[in-house]
């Protein structure tokens, strides 16, 4: 699993509620354009049962542990995701998730190592979700398998979850996100948004500290004003108090005010309900739901 882990249950529980509205105006198909590919699935590179996670590595070892039990009632969709894909085990990327929606997924997905490139063109054989072994930036034009088809008719979602943000560092064709790819950027997502279809992207930055955050808020504001969509931010703790921050824009499709808020901390109520309705003799209900979020003085905030 990526060195980020704990920044995957933000980014992940954000692109399944993103998924999940835009199925409401298309139930059966999602144009997918997944810029950070991975392999289908990895193992956890850090243990999960640190002393004093931070929030977001709370909220993932939640969201696992829940996976492993049965389904419940009204969980969140990133606990059944989880467990349909089999996350306890080893953790799956972004396409496996989506895959469990049940939705076709059409589209494409890049990956510059060739080894996961390898791996995830087996996972799709036969799929009309396309693959790349390439960077996102030659995969964006038209004819890229990131690219806006000419007549697009259904929903889309674009995805990226760079290493981090670089604003003054010399630019280079590397896993970043960089101040020079705002022109890449947005005379792709501008041929998405005038295809009038119901869309959203969401950027991803994991771990990263307060002046960089401001950083790449400016970089998204910017992107948001030029591909004239509407835009939201969230962020939580990162462990070493550092920030995991993704960012929404949308076009043609309406979303809530508390969207990204809400996807990320349905866990917490979620995990809280049945840590009280399974909390074993002797052990109160906030001893139960310590025993999953045991993290002191953290907490998220809307930016």
């Amino acid at each position: 699993m990526a060195k980020g882990d704990d920044g995957n249950f933000l980014q992940h529980s954000v692109e399944l509620a993103a998924a999940n509205r835009l199925a409401a105006e298309n139930p059966s198909t999602l144009h997918v354009a997944i810029t950070h590919g991975m392999a289908p699935s990895e193992p956890f590179e850090h243990k999960l049962n640190d002393k004093k996670p931070g929030l977001s590595r709370c909220r993932l070892r939640a969201a696992l542990q829940l996976a492993d039990g049965p389904p419940r009632e009204g969980e969140p969709s990133i606990v059944t995701a989880y467990r349909c894909a089999g996350a306890a085990r080893r953790y799956p990327n972004s396409a496996a998730l989506l895959r469990t929606l049940g939705r076709d997924l059409i589209g494409g997905v890049a990956e510059t190592c060739p080894l996961k490139h390898k791996q995830l063109a087996a996972a799709w054989a036969g799929s009309p979700l396309k693959t790349a072994n390439a960077s996102w930036r030659c995969q964006v034009q038209p004819g890229g398998v990131l690219g806006c088809p000419e007549r697009l008719d259904v929903p889309w979602l674009f995805t990226m979850d760079p290493m981090t943000y670089r604003k003054d560092q010399p630019f280079r064709d590397d896993a970043n996100l960089h101040r020079n790819d705002i022109e890449l950027l947005c005379d792709s997502l501008r041929r998405y948004v005038d295809s009038a279809q119901p869309g959203i992207a969401a950027l991803f930055v994991c771990g990263v500290q307060q002046k960089r955050v401001c950083q790449f808020l400016d970089f998204v504001n910017e992107l948001s004003s030029r591909t004239h969509m509407c835009v939201q931010t969230h962020s939580i703790t990162h462990r070493g108090g550092n920030k995991n921050v993704a960012a929404l824009l949308y076009s043609s499709v309406d979303v809530s005010d508390y969207f990204l808020q809400d996807a990320v901390e349905v866990i917490e109520d979620f995990a809280l309900v049945h840590a009280m309705e399974n909390a074993e003799d002797g052990y109160s209900s906030w001893e139960a739901i310590s025993r999953i979020f045991r993290s002191e003085d953290e907490s998220s905030c809307s930016q």
